[in-house]
């Protein structure tokens, strides 16, 4: 039951990090897990016992995740090209839902009004890189280069390591770095090509099929990324366990400064708007109110002891 639990809460946070704007760290302080994860991830190695015991925790968390990109990219998109507020503002619901838990945990220790400038600098960060470049870039056409192969890679890298941290969305920073329309349609057409292999298998033989499966673009872009999101957690989980144990009010009010900077994001995006053209109307705008509703009773919630 404790395996399915995370496996479900590993889901919530491979949607929140398929959606720029939204972070997959805020979804894992909203759900408890973020402080055991940052420590899983960085002891898993040391002992055999920590290998057991963290092994069970990781495993169905990222197992999770890869279902929660996988199965829902579809949805979202379909969500997002249709019904793009609401859906954008469940998503700010849930994020604003979890300032409350953020703060309790930022002044758990000590409060000082010092503290409010590690969130002022963070939230201004957010809000430069959200105003980098809008959120429409693919990108040049992909060649399948080595350089490419390495580029994508470190693309994976930088944006893993924003998938981890509170208020930073991983997404978002593909956005910016230009793949990530590229990353989400790869997963979109890699799904694709793994029914079309079950289905032809029969007539292409297993090792032709599986060679064709291997050998396609999505599955470059997506094993290149792949490789860059475990190096970027392995790294930025490090530094996020050292700075907690250094500076950890320090630390929890600038993700507080980062959440607040992602919800400007999601309202600076112009995904949010992109299923109406020039006006919208009351009943999206009713619609995008009740999603953002149910989205910060549900953190809210799930936030409490």
């Amino acid at each position: 039951m404790k395996a399915v639990i995370l496996i479900l809460k590993g889901i919530l946070m491979g949607i929140a990090n398929i959606i720029p704007g939204v972070s997959g760290g805020t979804i894992a302080v909203v759900l408890r897990i973020f402080d055991e994860m940052i420590e899983a991830i960085n002891n898993f190695y040391k002992s055999r016992d920590n290998f057991v015991k963290y092994v069970k925790f990781l495993v169905p968390l990222f197992l999770g995740a890869l279902i929660g990109v996988g199965a829902f990219s579809k949805l979202i998109e379909f969500s997002l090209e249709r019904f793009s507020l609401p859906t954008s503002m469940f998503f700010v619901g849930l994020v604003v839902g979890s300032i409350p838990l953020i703060y309790s945990k930022a002044k758990e220790r000590e409060l000082k009004p010092v503290y409010l400038i590690s969130s002022v600098a963070a939230f201004l960060v957010v809000v430069a890189f959200s105003l980098l470049k809008e959120p429409d870039a693919t990108g040049a056409s992909l060649v399948l280069t080595p350089f490419v192969f390495i580029k994508l890679l470190l693309c994976g890298l930088i944006a893993s390591a924003a998938m981890v941290v509170p208020g930073i969305s991983g997404s978002f920073v593909m956005v910016l770095l230009g793949v990530y329309t590229r990353f989400v349609t790869a997963i979109s057409d890699f799904l694709d090509e793994i029914r079309l292999l079950i289905t032809n298998i029969g007539e292409l033989g297993l090792f032709e099929s599986v060679g064709h499966l291997f050998s396609s673009e999505s599955f470059f872009i997506i094993s290149a990324m792949g490789i860059g999101v475990v190096l970027g957690i392995l790294i930025i989980s490090k530094i996020i366990e050292i700075l907690l144990k250094r500076f950890y009010s320090w630390t929890y009010f600038a993700i507080l400064g980062l959440i607040f900077g992602s919800v400007f994001s999601i309202f600076k995006d112009p995904l949010t708007y992109q299923s109406y053209s020039g006006h919208i109307g009351i009943m999206p705008i009713a619609a995008g109110l009740i999603a953002f509703a149910v989205g910060a009773v549900i953190s809210l919630l799930l936030g409490k002891e």
